[in-house]
């Protein structure tokens, strides 16, 4: 029987484009997926449906959900593994298998996927799961909607609204018509995080791909994202990335 596959690094996401063999395989892993189809046509199992990857379609694969799985003669799909408190995504859109269709706009992170081919470093793995997962996050908080009795997708937009500075959950729950204690207990349940810690996630998200613009100044970046200094910032930065936001930019 085949293990369970572990994460590289517990809190980091991979990116890479894969392709399936022909034979048919299955396997099981502790962490979530989202594959976004390139080229040909995979298709993938689980509990008992067939869901497909090809060309602008995709496929959310849960953590610890089996899937067999198999791909035609010539198959390509990018396949983005998010481990638990990696990118901030609504837990409730990644809890059960379901097939999307991919917007347009999400043909620049495919194409620099790509042009990069395999991956290189964890700075090119966390700003290209970051970005797509922000492109084709509308679709995916909209299906999260479907899933659970929670306004998640009016939520996460408010919050990327808001990322300038701290929004309280007696804010929130102002704001979306729900008792303080009662909103904390669904959006934990919906989002996988309480709302300041989702907030942190999305905020230092943000932060790698301002990062990638070499002309913005650290300290600008800090105040874009609401720190209330550059030192804030870099502290919070590296307890959660490992290096502070100097050199995640200089080895990128």
């Amino acid at each position: 029987m085949r293990q369970v596959e572990p994460r590289w690094q517990a809190a980091d996401p991979l990116v890479e484009p894969r392709s399936y063999r022909s034979t048919p395989d299955w396997h099981v892993h502790d962490f979530s997926q989202v594959l976004f189809g390139l080229q040909g046509r995979a298709e993938l199992e689980m509990n008992g449906h067939l869901y497909r990857t090809q060309a602008l379609r995709g496929v959310i694969v849960p953590a610890g959900c089996r899937h067999d799985f198999a791909g035609d003669a010539v198959n390509c799909q990018l396949v983005v593994d998010l481990p638990i408190g990696s990118v901030a995504v609504p837990q409730a859109l990644l809890d059960k298998p379901q097939e999307f269709a991919m917007p347009p706009q999400l043909d620049r992170a495919l194409c620099l996927a790509l042009a990069n081919g395999v991956r290189q470093q964890r700075q090119h793995d966390w700003l290209l799961a970051v970005e797509a997962i922000s492109v084709v996050g509308q679709l995916l908080t909209d299906m999260a909607c479907d899933a659970v009795n929670f306004p998640v997708r009016r939520i996460e937009t408010f919050l990327r609204c808001h990322m300038g500075r701290p929004v309280s959950t007696a804010e929130l729950s102002a704001q979306f018509g729900w008792k303080p204690r009662r909103f904390h207990d669904l959006f934990c349940e919906a989002f996988g995080d309480t709302p300041q810690q989702y907030q942190a996630r999305l905020r230092l998200d943000r932060a790698v791909q301002l990062l990638s613009d070499q002309k913005l100044a650290l300290a600008e970046i800090a105040d874009r994202l609401g720190y209330s200094d550059q030192q804030s910032f870099t502290r919070r930065f590296s307890v959660r990335f490992g290096l502070p936001p100097g050199k995640w930019r200089s080895s990128s």
